[in-house]
């Protein structure tokens, strides 16, 4: 059993789909048992995965792990886990792990690290801890060597297209609770329709995990989500939190002409200069389908 935790991302622990453990379940499904904990609606986090062990056996977590208040609620949180039960193996993935995979397998309650994208990382890593196989020949996984402090990390692994992934098994969490209150609407729910940018900002993270790459699930898929979302749990907004949601004209346009009857209001983030490059006929389909600017 594994249990995939989302640390608290904010100080509110606004409830925001766990949508990086939700693309990990969605490869894992009917191959490798798992539960999802979400520390932004669990009143207490750490009791309820010491719970969720106890009850199950689950040897293996898997937190995903920002700088900021995932950090800060990681540390204390996995090592007193590690203390509780010393055969659980703990794995680390996310910004941070990704930018100091050295760092943190410093700490010994941090048994592995999976950087950049994770996951076909993670069920290949969960297959070879399984058969009892070091994993030496994934790409993208960083981890000590037995009886030492040494670090080997076996290269950065591959992005893979989201177009290609599964969809998000939203049966495992109860999405519900996640619908929100935001300027867009009543009812909020969000989505991840692409990977990566293809500008080099020397500020953003999101460069030393694709390096300029961009790839995108197509129009007519992340609108069918879009209506998904809509018609199962009632959401009247949706937010992307692409890093780049607007990098093709095309792409967005369709977009736009597919959700034009849901009547709901959608936003995403873009480079000014990209969207002054959009034509007028593209700015008006855009407006009519629901986008919300802001600056």
């Amino acid at each position: 059993m594994l249990i995939l935790y989302n640390p608290p991302s904010s100080s509110e622990r606004k409830p925001v789909l766990p949508m990086s453990l939700l693309a990990l379940g969605a490869l894992l499904e009917e191959k490798h048992d798992y539960l999802i904990i979400d520390g932004n609606l669990e009143p207490d986090p750490l009791k309820s995965i010491d719970q969720a062990i106890r009850e199950t056996g689950a040897d293996v977590l898997a937190v995903t792990v920002m700088p900021g208040p995932q950090l800060s609620h990681a540390i204390p949180q996995c090592r007193r886990l590690k203390e509780h039960h010393p055969n659980l193996t703990i794995i680390w993935g996310g910004y941070f792990p990704t930018q100091h995979y050295d760092i943190c397998l410093r700490a010994e309650y941090v048994d592995y690290v999976i950087t950049g994208h994770g996951e076909h990382v993670l069920r290949n890593l969960l297959d070879a801890l399984k058969m009892g196989e070091k994993p030496e020949t994934i790409p993208g996984v960083a981890y000590r060597s037995s009886g030492s402090e040494s670090v080997n990390f076996t290269g950065t692994g591959p992005i893979p297209h989201p177009d290609q992934l599964p969809d998000f098994p939203y049966h495992r969490i109860d999405t519900m609770r996640y619908r929100r209150r935001t300027f867009l609407g009543n009812r909020t729910l969000s989505h991840h329709s692409s990977y990566g940018c293809p500008f080099l900002c020397n500020f953003c993270a999101v460069v030393n995990l694709v390096n300029g790459r961009w790839l995108a699930q197509s129009a007519e898929r992340t609108a069918s989500t879009t209506r998904y979302l809509v018609d199962r749990f009632g959401a009247d907004a949706i937010e992307f939190h692409d890093n780049n949601f607007f990098v093709s004209e095309e792409r967005t346009a369709e977009f736009a002409d597919r959700i034009c009857d849901l009547g709901i209001s959608w936003w995403g983030e873009s480079r000014i200069d990209t969207l002054l490059k959009y034509s007028d006929p593209t700015w008006k389909l855009i407006r009519k389908s629901g986008l919300k600017m802001t600056f």
